[in-house]
């Protein structure tokens, strides 16, 4: 009987051949336990497809405190969606069954979706087209704060509420000017499929992909995941209590084609076989679509090149080597796929925890990756010092925040214009939407209080806790929901501003952190409503 920490089986998938053999050994599962140990991570699935031959692992658990991990465990997938729903735009645009898609790429968004798609820029409404959309280069930026899974009555929300919302959220960067991720833009392209298609993605995905390939453990939201087995659980370490801590699963309704599927990692080998020998239910020009670059993405980094965005994949050059590759997180699971087309080798990673599962991911698909390139001890980029000076300047970062957000603040400091009781109420902006702040005893100084307010309602669940500098500035905390390590969460500025009848108007949040500029959603206004 295999160990929890290796969780072997055979599968259908797996061939036997004298050009290969399973890279899933003794020694592997050593090290696979050592990373997740390291990482804190529960547990993992791994999957190779080698030419025509499939090896596939679980290392670790899917759900504490015994159930295994395995090949045939069903994780959330998260931003590897993106690649899928890239991929079934370019198979209707090479279809040519669309008039409305006669242009190709350079179809303008509004031309399908005019009354939902307005950005607050005309020019942008008018003239932005569905390739500067599918590879990030919009100068929308992320606005992942914004994001709503359901309304203020409890209401599920679709693509089409996320994408009109867009009117009501700030652009802060130039068209086709540079690369900056963006979520919601794969959910505009999810809404042009779904107009396109009039059903919805997860059935045109199902149709054009899944079933084509035989990804039969591919879904669209949990429910459906559920329906058909137990799903892998998602958890966050608490170092102060040195235990792991579960987390509600999150929905998918509003994420679409930005990050909703779920899936195996056997199932995700049956997708990387396809793209790898170029295969059916794509055409070769809808595989050449698949593997161009459309934008510089970041300049060379580590072991690897410049690295480029196309159609839901980052291509770069890896140690001379083309390499296609995508990540996923979600608040308690991370994602790691990668493809190198001159060797048809790709691996697969789906784990359970934000972020420390794509660290271990990464140290454990890139020795598989390496193994396979024969690369020598010295051309081995160490991915657990990459991941840690990564986590570890995002701490310092978040450690530093109030000097940076701050630096002029005077000492003493400033009381504010109000007494902290004054500014406890109801916030709104349209584009953000609502969320009612309440007094709470200072964690630090006894007698003080600070400001919070929860935000259940919004797609990543978290809370803000609002700490006074001086004056009528705070910083303001925001944590995920269950997940109170810093790194995972980020810090902003705030402005409480005093009307002319001497009570409270508005909160001004500066939306931005570490991660750059698709992460600085500008200055929101939230007018005091109540």
């Amino acid at each position: 009987m295999a160990s929890p920490e290796q969780n072997e089986q055979k599968h259908p998938d797996e061939q036997s051949s004298a050009k290969s053999t399973s890279p899933f050994n003794d020694e592997f599962a050593q090290f696979a336990k050592e990373t997740l140990e390291q990482w804190k991570v529960p547990g993992v699935s791994l999957a190779v497809i080698d030419g025509d031959q499939v090896y596939a692992e679980g290392y670790g658990f899917a759900s504490l405190p015994d159930t295994p991990a395995t090949p045939e465990t069903v994780w959330y997938a998260a931003s590897t969606t993106k690649a899928f729903t890239a991929a079934a735009l370019a198979h209707i645009i090479a279809e040519k069954k669309h008039p409305a898609l006669s242009k190709g790429w350079s179809t303008k968004i509004s031309s399908i979706i005019r009354d939902d798609f307005v950005l607050q820029d005309d020019w942008m409404t008018q003239n932005l087209n569905l390739e500067d959309a599918v590879c990030h280069r919009t100068g929308m930026p992320r606005h992942d704060m914004a994001n709503h899974r359901e309304d203020e009555k409890g209401n599920k929300l679709w693509p089409r509420d996320v994408v009109r919302n867009l009117r009501n959220l700030k652009v802060t960067g130039e068209p086709r000017a540079k690369f900056m991720y963006c979520n919601i833009m794969y959910v505009v392209l999810s809404h042009v499929i779904e107009t396109l298609a009039g059903k919805g993605l997860g059935e045109v995905l199902k149709e054009q992909i899944w079933e084509p390939l035989g990804m039969n453990s591919t879904y669209f939201s949990p429910e459906d995941a559920k329906n058909s087995g137990p799903i892998a659980s998602g958890y966050h370490w608490d170092k102060k209590a040195e235990k792991y801590i579960p987390l509600e699963e999150m929905a998918t309704n509003e994420i679409s084609g930005a990050g909703a599927m779920l899936s195996t990692v056997l199932d995700y080998t049956k997708w990387l076989k396809c793209l790898l020998h170029e295969e059916a239910p794509f055409s070769k020009d809808t595989h050449k679509d698949i593997r161009t670059p459309r934008i510089v993405g970041a300049m060379p980094n580590g072991a690897k090149d410049v690295n480029m965005y196309g159609l839901g994949w980052e291509r770069t050059i890896y140690r001379g080597h083309i390499l296609h590759a995508h990540s996923g997180g979600m608040h308690a699971f991370g994602s790691q796929v990668y493809w190198l087309p001159e060797h048809k080798f790709g691996v697969v990673a789906f784990g359970n925890t934000l972020l420390s599962s794509n660290a271990a991911e990464d140290v454990l698909c890139y020795k598989l990756i390496n193994d396979k390139l024969g690369l020598p001890e010295a051309k081995r980029h160490d991915y657990n010092k990459h991941w840690r000076d990564l986590l570890d300047g995002a701490a310092k970062s978040n450690e530093g925040v109030l000097d940076r957000l701050y630096p002029d603040r005077p000492n003493p400091a400033l009381p504010p214009s109000l007494q902290t009781g004054c500014f406890v109420g109801t916030y709104e902006d349209a584009g953000y939407g609502s969320f009612t702040l309440r007094e709470e005893p200072h964690p630090d100084k006894p007698g003080e209080t600070i400001l919070v307010a929860d935000r259940p309602r919004t797609t990543w669940r978290y809370v803000m806790k609002l700490h006074h500098v001086t004056g009528d500035y705070w910083i303001i905390y925001t944590e995920l929901q269950g997940v109170a390590d810093a790194i995972a969460n980020s810090t902003v500025g705030g402005q409480f501003k005093i009307g002319v009848d001497g009570k409270v108007s508005s909160l001004d949040i500066h939306w931005e952190n570490y991660l750059g500029p698709a992460t600085d959603g500008g200055v929101v206004s939230f007018k005091k409503t109540g």
